[in-house]
């Protein structure tokens, strides 16, 4: 079956969006409802305070370092494949960690729910990017994905709540059986059978990436509890070390794994960039919030749950028109907007103060948050494949995904370090908020230079009539030349 090349989406089209859309979303809820259900996985597993990092450590450490190598491994051996083989390992994995009576054992869970995780995610944007060849099928498309990817970050702190305080912290895990069960059965369904577009897979360049990139995500992850000691000191050191490698090796690989045509292609830079930052601030100004609403206004986990569920249905809503202005105008200026707005909503969330409320203090600071998340992402994801020739497609996913999936980790450890300079050894609520303050605005002025690299984005990049053929690239021309099929 050939992509769509019509405006529109088909029934088949829905379907296989809507397929891929479940297993991201499944992704992405469950690294979200893990944090909201720590305090329950410490006293059920007897945790101790030492390991409790090791909950997001063991699982963002082999997502984060395999995503580019999942992701040029489908553009190799195929992009289904590698979908449907990451979501049984996914599914598989979080039964086993459901079922952990032992920390080690629900260490290992989390660790094989990276590895399942890591093949889903970039194959299952590559295949939606595949599947329309049309500029206003495919920016349709991808204001689903940015309904799913924005509104189900929030959303986990919504349905991790209500989880864990109703059935209990295994079903957090347990849940995604069901759903990655049909989830697999969908896509072998309704998803484009796809073959290799690619010859080779460098595996001496992804084994250095790996290598390179897990001790930095584990340095990052240790920086806001240990500072700069020894073992994070190490750590940075051999990532540095072994990433320097996998540069001098990609230089003179056949087959490199993040191509220079591919960093050279228009928007790929930037939006990677502004991913970053935004998804670093964004999850900077949550943290910030839901310390503000738990220790300070003293909210239960389930109301602060149920206090970003507003923010999650106006994303969602949102997504569609933000995918609808880049078709009409491009992605620059409503990248500009929604950046713009995320600024002023953390500007506004500063505000706090310690006698504050919800209403007041927060939810119209979240709104603006919202808002500008909703006219940010779609844009992001856009800019960053829309000129993104077809074997290349795999490799870009995956590379916005390890933006996307790193920003957060360092922007908060850098965002959280101003918070707690200004803090210190207080544990008052006036110092507390103060903190908070200082980072909000910290995190304002971050998002700020994300406009600026904005501007970078060609002003055209994504609209419908920005070019006489919206059916194929040069790049995708020859590739159809010679005979490949688009995944």
């Amino acid at each position: 079956m050939k992509p769509t090349t019509s405006a529109g989406l088909s029934g088949r089209d829905k379907t296989a969006v809507a397929v891929l859309c479940l297993a991201q979303f499944m992704l992405i809820v469950d690294v979200v409802i893990v944090n909201v259900a720590l305090p329950t996985l410490r006293r059920a597993l007897d945790i101790p305070d030492a390991q409790l990092s090791l909950t997001a450590v063991s699982y963002t450490v082999t997502f984060g370092s395999l995503l580019i190598a999942a992701g040029r491994a489908g553009d190799a051996w195929g992009r289904r494949r590698m979908f449907v083989v990451g979501v049984v390992v996914f599914t598989v994995a979080s039964l086993l960690t459901g079922l952990a009576h032992e920390s080690w054992q629900f260490f290992l869970g989390r660790a094989a729910q990276g590895v399942g995780a890591a093949m889903v995610s970039p194959n299952a944007l590559a295949l939606l990017l595949n599947r329309f060849q049309n500029t206003a099928a495919r920016n349709k498309a991808m204001g689903v994905w940015g309904a799913v990817g924005a509104g189900g970050a929030i959303a986990g702190q919504v349905v991790g709540g209500v989880v864990a305080d109703t059935l209990g912290w295994r079903w957090i895990f347990l849940l995604n059986v069901p759903i990655g069960a049909v989830a697999t059965v969908l896509a072998l369904r309704h998803l484009h059978r796809s073959r290799g577009e690619v010859r080779s897979v460098d595996s001496r360049g992804s084994a250095l990436l790996v290598a390179g990139l897990a001790p930095a995500i584990v340095a990052v992850a240790w920086l806001p509890e240990r500072g700069l000691d020894r073992s994070v000191l190490g750590c940075f050191v051999v990532a540095v070390c072994l990433l320097v490698g996998f540069v001098a090796q990609q230089r003179r690989a056949a087959f490199p794994l993040v191509s220079s045509a591919l960093l050279r292609t228009p928007g790929v830079q930037p939006a990677n960039a502004i991913i970053a930052l935004s998804a670093a601030t964004v999850t900077a100004s949550l943290f910030f919030t839901t310390l503000y609403l738990q220790v300070v206004l003293e909210h239960s986990a389930l109301m602060v749950g149920l206090a970003f569920a507003p923010i999650t249905v106006l994303i969602m809503g949102l997504s569609s028109i933000s995918a609808k202005l880049v078709s009409r105008q491009g992605a620059r200026m409503p990248l500009i907007g929604g950046l713009g707005m995320q600024a002023a909503g953390m500007l506004l969330l500063s505000r706090m103060s310690v006698g504050g409320s919800y209403w007041r203090d927060v939810l119209p600071a979240l709104l603006c948050i919202a808002v500008g998340s909703a006219l940010t992402y779609v844009p992001t994801y856009i800019a960053a494949t829309a000129q993104v020739a077809a074997p290349e497609q795999g490799a870009a996913s995956g590379l916005l995904n390890t933006a996307q999936e790193l920003g957060p980790a360092v922007g908060l450890a850098g965002i959280a370090a101003v918070a707690s300079s200004v803090i210190g050894t207080s544990a008052v609520p006036p110092d507390l908020v103060a903190g908070y303050r200082a980072g909000l605005v910290a995190a304002a002025v971050v998002t700020a230079v994300g406009v600026l690299v904005a501007l970078r984005v060609p002003r055209d990049l994504g609209r419908v009539d920005a070019r006489p053929s919206d059916e194929h690239s040069p790049e995708e021309d020859d590739v159809v030349r010679a005979g490949s099929v688009a995944g």
